[in-house]
């Protein structure tokens, strides 16, 4: 009898189950048409390869979310309670150039008397979204009360300045220096953060960010959750994106290739910015992926199934990529979704107390 690997097991497990059409997400064996949504447990060796076939089949179908990028009550979430909420200016040192350097941040509620040290969780904003979005989008605010850290929203550029959080090849910008050399420090210098205790959470573009970042920069993050990333960016060489896309975004043609060279010349850049590439460097990372499978619709543009259904396509080949790295993960995905805050929600719900248990309590 030939004894495989456990790791080549897993992965002749995963094409076997592709190959049935079936999958167990319970440990019965259902038809993957029938899967609405697959969570994997991080360290769950045992049903990951069954629980990823089930993921990896679902069927991109249209299941009633409306595309608009606007939650319900988002003037309300606007509101971020001066004793904890603070916007700052960050300084820039000269050869730093960026956008804009406006950070907010949030601290736990009795921040002020309580003389404690806290993990802090950096949130990395998408291509449409200035720093504040998370917080005029999203519950986190109220979640912060229940989840005490330090929570930071820094600007990383949005539609036609959009930074991708890289150091321009053409030496535009420099995006990366700006958060791992310059934010992270002066937020442990002006707040109470405990030592090793990181986590960074990235909504689409910010996925680059997240995923980049601990890669590049082994004990920055301790944890880092990806929510409907752009984790493959090597799909999108050459600009290769839809025309509506590109004009939603602002993007000229040749804007990719300013922000990581030719991607034929330079290819060596674009992988080493690239999630999917980079997969292995993330072993050891607490991490924790989030993606709906989206569904074809009339438009391509940014809040829409279409671009959902395009960041599928991105996880099957970095899922791919982590299995045969041996990198442990946990993961929710859905069938169907829109590529919107109103799909994010629920699943920052679903990562923030696995990121904060995952992360040393404040003390």
């Amino acid at each position: 009898m030939i004894r495989l690997p456990a790791r080549t097991a897993a992965c002749a497990a995963l094409l076997g189950l592709l190959a049935t059409g079936t999958a167990s997400t319970a440990g019965t064996l259902r038809p993957v048409d029938r899967v609405e949504q697959v969570v994997i447990a991080p360290g769950d060796e045992v049903h990951r390869a069954a629980r990823l076939a089930a993921a990896q089949s679902m069927l991109s179908l249209d299941t009633g979310e409306q595309p608009n990028p606007v939650v319900p009550g988002d003037d309300k979430r606007a509101a971020c309670p001066p004793d904890r909420c603070r916007d700052h200016v960050v300084p820039v040192p000269t050869g730093v150039n960026v956008t804009s350097s406006k950070t907010r941040v949030i601290v736990p509620p009795g921040y002020a008397k309580s003389g404690r040290r806290y993990p802090v969780l950096y949130f990395f904003n998408g291509a449409l979204s200035a720093y504040d979005q998370w917080t005029r989008s999203t519950n986190v605010v109220e979640l912060s009360k229940r989840h005490p850290a330090i929570y930071v929203f820094p600007e990383g550029g949005y539609k036609s300045e959009a930074g991708f959080f890289s150091d321009w090849y053409d030496g535009s910008y420099q995006w990366e220096t700006f958060h791992t050399q310059v934010l992270v420090p002066w937020i442990d210098r002006t707040y109470r953060t405990l030592p090793g205790a990181r986590a960074a959470i990235g909504a689409s573009m910010g996925s680059v960010g997240a995923l980049g970042y601990a890669a590049r920069h082994p004990g920055l993050f301790q944890s880092v959750t990806t929510i409907s990333g752009f984790v493959d960016t090597q799909q999108a060489a050459a600009s290769a994106l839809p025309q509506e896309l590109k004009e939603e975004l602002g993007l000229p043609e040749a804007q990719l290739s300013r922000i990581w060279g030719n991607p034929v010349l330079q290819a060596g850049n674009w992988a080493r910015h690239n999630p999917t590439a980079l997969a292995a460097r993330l072993r050891g990372t607490h991490l924790l992926i989030t993606s709906g499978t989206g569904y074809a619709s009339s438009s391509s543009a940014v809040h829409s199934g279409s671009m959902e259904q395009t960041v599928w396509t991105n996880h099957r080949t970095f899922l791919t990529a982590l299995t045969a790295a041996g990198v442990d993960y946990g993961a929710r995905f859905h069938r169907g979704g829109v590529h919107t805050w109103r799909w994010f929600v629920a699943d920052l719900e679903w990562a923030l107390p696995q990121v904060m248990e995952a992360l040393p309590a404040s003390r």
